[in-house]
């Protein structure tokens, strides 16, 4: 299930002391994180992705952990009332001059292989935490903006922060901060921008006017397309049935 929690003013991130978890629990995570390895040929990166421990309209709280955990928790349901990692990531909610931009993520990467989605996307990191413990989620943004579709920040217009979605699936809760933001360029800009990315997380990247939505989306039930559904629903781009629960 998919909820949306509109913010009215900028949030703040802010991150607390790592949690702790007794020797058995811990042995358990490296088991299963070693068969995750075999079975995706070491695609697998551990990571440090930040865990919301509460969050409201106003401020999140967190650690940051490591990916290996919440792999953990997606392989051993069990898990997860005992690590109950919520990761919080960023996402992208572009639209351009000549719609609202998607991405189809690449058939090798390691999570959601060959889907689409809003983009940018991406874990906050360390390196987005201030001295004073809070997030500078823009500028993470932007960094992933870069890395994902090669955009400058000078090309956006009206860069806000939307919502906050939270996504209960029965691996745990997964929290996006979702910045909002229209890219002075057409879509063939964009896509010629994207070929030269960093990052070539993402195979295609198009441009959907409004009246091709409904169509776009249709059977498109994964995860990712499931909260790009919301949220268009939210914004009154389209009012569709979804799969999302």
């Amino acid at each position: 299930m998919v909820a949306i929690l509109k913010l009215s003013s900028p949030i703040q991130i802010l991150q607390e002391e790592r949690v702790q978890f007794d020797c058995s629990i811990e042995n358990r995570v490296e088991e299963l994180w070693q068969a995750a390895l075999t079975s995706m040929n070491s695609r697998l990166f551990n990571g440090p992705i930040f865990c919301a421990t509460s969050y409201n309209e106003k401020e999140i709280k967190g650690y940051f952990s490591e990916y290996r955990y919440l792999v953990a928790q997606m392989l051993d349901p069990r898990l997860k009332s005992v690590l109950n990692i919520k990761p919080v990531s960023l996402l992208g909610f572009l639209t351009c001059n000549d719609g609202v931009l998607f991405g189809k993520r690449q058939p090798w990467v390691a999570t959601r292989p060959g889907q689409w989605g809003f983009l940018p996307s991406g874990l906050l990191n360390p390196q987005a935490f201030l001295s004073t413990g809070r997030a500078d989620y823009v500028k993470a943004f932007l960094a992933h903006l870069k890395e994902e579709l090669n955009i400058e920040a000078h090309f956006l217009r009206d860069l806000y922060v939307h919502s906050l979605v939270i996504d209960n699936t029965v691996d745990g809760e997964n929290l996006s901060l979702v910045l909002r933001a229209d890219i002075a360029l057409s879509s063939l800009a964009v896509k010629k921008e994207h070929l030269h990315a960093p990052d070539d997380e993402y195979e295609d990247v198009i441009a959907v006017s409004e009246e091709n939505l409904r169509e776009f989306l249709s059977g498109k039930t994964n995860r990712d397309m499931c909260i790009a559904n919301s949220l268009l629903s939210y914004d009154s781009y389209l009012s569709l049935e979804t799969n999302c629960a």
